[in-house]
């Protein structure tokens, strides 16, 4: 069995890797714990392996720099972070099954009630109090109570017994920020519905992601929940209040270079055919490893510094990128899909098209890729530094 030290790298073993800068991420934790007022908590969203990056190192990053709580949208990531040992309260963000309403009681998780058979389970599975929130759809029509029967949902629970209502909250659906006015009118229904029940006055009250927090500073209430832009997504471009540093590099070795002659075809289906002679290179990563084929076919990549481009179709495990351009490419560089080389830098925000998301260029990745993670250099007034580490990612048990 291969045994890598601790205190090594790790990354010259294996042919692809992620690399997360917990710096960058604890600088964003600060950017928006910054921007709060004086007892609005900060959650911290690490759902989907936290967008990428790795689950429990961004929750302890983002604990130790400024965030009071953790959002997940499943029983499971909850419970991998309670093995690791963090005890802040834990929001599942997203449906539960009935059936895994034991399963949440046992790790001391909060769910989000959207259905009365889900706080029927609840009550049925804890003998004392437990927290639970309550998602209010508001525009989605998708999770949570219809705000017009939020009323005749609580009294429902509250027939029943034995759940504490610790909160209340709502999903925004605008995606972009020329849609405040939409968000201004799923506030404004948000706020009527708490307001009319009168056994939710008191409750914790969150609505805002991270557009949400960014545009509507009014709408910050007890709490934001902040997803992509612990992670350096910006939805704003860098014309808010916060700047933000993106944590997350794909990097990879060129695995072999080769020449091809004019009129040589590349890939599964021959979709690309060589206009001239040319040397191609393979990156040992593929739509399996998270290139879906629809976000990366014809990116452009780095290599020595300088700008190449993927050719034909993107393989299960291999992807072609055409070097001609960079005659001294070998085999054994270092080709960066995402993150910065040289003066050079490719951004996740390059891969997305007019109906795709940004966070799907990382969530996407696999989750046992090699995992490096940058530490914080220096410790934080939140918190203390992280020790340097290269890790595997660990799968729940």
């Amino acid at each position: 069995m291969l045994r890598i030290p601790i205190e090594a790298d790790g990354t010259a073993g294996v042919p692809a890797w992620i690399e997360v800068d917990l710096e960058a991420v604890a600088h964003n934790v600060r950017q928006f714990r910054g921007m709060l007022r004086s007892g609005c908590q900060l959650v911290a969203v690490v759902k989907a392996n936290a967008y990428g990056h790795g689950l429990v190192r961004i929750a302890r990053t983002a604990l130790e720099n400024g965030a009071d709580r953790l959002a997940v949208a499943n029983v499971a990531e909850g419970a991998q972070l309670r093995e690791a040992g963090i005890a802040v309260p834990i929001l599942i963000a997203g449906p539960v099954l009935p059936s895994q309403a034991p399963a949440v009681v046992q790790h001391g998780l909060v769910p989000s009630l959207g259905t009365i058979e889900l706080a029927h389970a609840m009550g049925a599975a804890c003998r004392r109090f437990p927290p639970v929130h309550i998602e209010v759809d508001t525009g989605m029509a998708r999770h949570g109570v219809p705000a017009a029967q939020l009323g005749e949902f609580v009294a429902a629970v509250q027939r029943r017994g034995r759940l504490s209502i610790a909160g209340v909250f709502t999903h925004f659906a605008a995606t972009g920020p020329d849609a405040q006015a939409s968000m201004l009118r799923q506030l404004d229904v948000f706020t009527a519905a708490v307001d009319s029940v009168r056994e939710l006055r008191g409750v914790n009250r969150h609505v805002c992601n991270t557009l949400g927090a960014l545009l509507l500073p009014p709408a910050h209430l007890d709490a934001v929940r902040i997803g992509g832009g612990l992670y350096g997504f910006d939805p704003l471009g860098g014309q808010g209040p916060v700047r933000l540093r993106p944590a997350l590099a794909l990097r990879a070795r060129l695995a072999a270079v080769r020449s091809a002659a004019a009129g040589e075809a590349v890939g599964y289906g021959s979709t690309f055919v060589c206009q001239r002679p040319s040397r191609l290179a393979l990156v040992p990563l593929g739509y399996a490893d998270g290139l879906v084929r629809e976000v990366w076919h014809g990116a452009e990549v780095l290599v020595r510094g300088r700008r190449v481009r993927i050719v034909g179709q993107i393989s299960m495990n291999q992807t072609v990128v055409d070097v001609t351009e960079v005659p001294e490419a070998m085999c054994g560089d270092e080709v960066v899909l995402l993150g910065a080389q040289g003066g050079e830098v490719v951004k996740a925000e390059e891969r997305v098209g007019p109906r795709g998301s940004v966070y799907q260029v990382t969530s996407l990745l696999r989750k046992d890729l090699f995992r490096r993670f940058v530490p914080i250099r220096a410790a934080t007034p939140l918190g203390r530094g992280v020790p340097t580490t290269a890790e595997l990612p660990r799968s729940p048990r």
